[in-house]
């Protein structure tokens, strides 16, 4: 099962999108939600962005003037917000504060270091999606022993039993 990311974003900050799209994914490990690629003509288009932001395992808000006059935007941090959601918000312009509810948590200001800030972004993801991937293994393994211990435990119960033969 794949770590995955959703992001949030402004339809004007698209370039952006594409390459962290791009960049991020890695199929059967990273899987990137961003609405524009991701739902499919025919797809109702809140209820699938709404069933991405509940599922995914960390919501990346691309931060922009443009992302914060959007609709769209700042009622998915609302969602991503109200599921407990990691959220990692990637300031893109200088001077555009970070919304109230989400003001505490300390954002990566990739307008002072493209490259940077970007290339932190690519090892905190896979770094993430690695220790998930581990978690999972571990989670695996120990389901199995835990099932091996119980199917053993039942074995034969028979010499539990005291059996007495009947004296005829």
């Amino acid at each position: 099962m794949a770590y995955n990311v959703f992001i949030s974003y402004s339809t004007k900050n698209l370039p952006i999108v594409q390459w962290a799209r791009n960049t991020l994914t890695q199929p059967n490990h990273i899987a990137v939600f961003a609405a524009e690629y991701s739902v499919q003509p025919r797809q109702v288009l809140n209820a699938t962005i709404e069933r991405a932001i509940r599922s995914c395992d960390l919501f990346i808000l691309l931060w922009s003037h443009d992302a914060r006059a959007s609709d769209y935007v700042p009622q998915e941090i609302g969602i991503a917000k109200g599921c407990n959601k990691i959220i990692l918000p990637v300031v893109m312009e200088a001077g555009v504060k970070v919304p109230g509810f989400i003001s505490d948590l300390k954002y990566l200001p990739a307008h002072k270091d493209w490259d940077g800030s970007f290339k932190w972004l690519t090892n905190f993801v896979r770094s993430n999606a690695n220790n998930l991937a581990k978690k999972k293994i571990l989670g695996g393994v120990a389901m199995a022993v835990l099932a091996g211990i119980a199917l053993f435990s039942q074995g034969d119960d028979e010499d539990d039993y005291d059996y007495k033969e009947d004296d005829e």
